[in-house]
């Protein structure tokens, strides 16, 4: 299985867990996340091998605004199980134009969508005039992370 950016906007039974975020100061891809993704959350909850390891970065004119959490603008009509979500409009979209400014800059780049990355633990909320890069890692057992299972005690 191939995991892309289409399987991750149109696959429900898929549960993402971030490993890590990064805000860095490149010129290309300045957001970037490392999730473990599985069907089975349970999949998460036991380190098991299996999961998935995925990359999803977005480009340098993209806006991170941060989670539910710390910006507290719930989207009504917002219920699917997809671990990402695009959005043409949206409140806060709506809230960022009218407070960022963002209809004012880099018009020239198109017009921007409202991307809602959601793991187990919360919810990640972008604006980016183009879409994310979802790299597949490959399977956390494949890239050189060993789990050992110890049946008995010494």
């Amino acid at each position: 299985m191939v995991i892309d950016l289409d399987f991750l906007m149109t696959t429900e039974d898929y549960v993402l867990e971030t490993e890590s975020f990064q805000m860095r100061g490149v010129t290309y891809y300045p957001l970037e996340w490392t999730f473990f993704g599985a069907n089975d959350p349970t999949m998460l909850l036991t380190w098991d091998a299996e999961r998935d390891r995925i990359s999803i970065r977005f480009e340098q004119y993209a806006v991170f605004l941060g989670t539910l959490e710390e910006h507290g603008i719930p989207e009504d009509g917002l219920v699917n199980g997809h671990p990402i979500v695009k959005l043409k409009t949206s409140l806060l979209s709506k809230f960022a134009t009218e407070w960022m400014g963002t209809d004012r800059v880099n018009t020239d780049r198109g017009e921007l969508s409202h991307y809602v990355i959601r793991t187990i633990e919360q919810e990640f909320h972008v604006l980016a005039y183009d879409d994310p890069t979802v790299l597949d890692l490959g399977k956390v057992g494949d890239t050189g992370v060993i789990v050992e299972t110890i049946d008995e005690f010494s």
